[in-house]
């Protein structure tokens, strides 16, 4: 099992530690979001959920380090980027990125004043937005993995944790695991 640790430090970067599953360990800093859940966090939920071994995670577990090149988070391998190096198959992480994408969206919420809507975005929760419409527009698409019953698991359990994030104290941290690649 990869077990990840994110950490949360209001007003700056908050932090990731990760102990892959043959047991080395990788950490990095990433911008806060603030109350919002952090982008990492929701591709660990939706990767899980899904069962998607070549996302994101699975890239980690495969040791695929993150760092900073040209102040833009960069996925990194013997310290080059994985852009950079030959043969890299892609295909898993851009099918996480778009169920992230189409799963862990903040909820478009519409207040009526009167005869007015206003339209804002309600980053405390996740999930809301019409998913079929935005994947459409965006021409994304779930893996058959995801089912009514794994999407509706995914979106509970990125609400509990965006309420349990929420509440963490300066310095405060939450731990979740994910099937290493070979436990898949």
């Amino acid at each position: 099992m990869l077990e990840v640790s994110f950490v949360r430090n209001r007003g700056s970067r908050d932090r990731v530690y990760v102990t892959r599953s043959d047991g080395t360990s990788a950490g990095w800093d990433f911008p806060t979001y603030g109350d919002g859940l952090p982008h990492d966090l929701c591709h660990l939920v939706v990767e899980d959920g899904l069962g998607l071994s070549e996302g994101f995670w699975g890239l980690v577990d495969q040791h695929v380090d993150v760092g900073l090149v040209n102040n833009q988070p960069t996925l990194l391998r013997a310290g080059r980027p994985l852009v950079d190096q030959p043969g890299v198959d892609f295909a898993g992480l851009i099918q996480a990125e778009e169920a992230v994408a189409l799963l862990a969206t903040p909820a478009v919420e519409v207040d009526h004043v009167g005869d007015i809507g206003v339209v804002r975005l309600d980053s405390t929760s996740v999930g809301a937005a019409p998913m079929d419409a935005i994947g459409a527009q965006l021409g994304f698409h779930l893996p058959e993995s995801a089912t009514a019953t794994s999407i509706t698991a995914i979106r509970d359990r990125l609400r509990q944790l965006g309420i349990r994030w929420r509440a963490l104290e300066d310095g405060g941290s939450m731990t979740l695991t994910f099937p290493g690649t070979a436990d898949r």
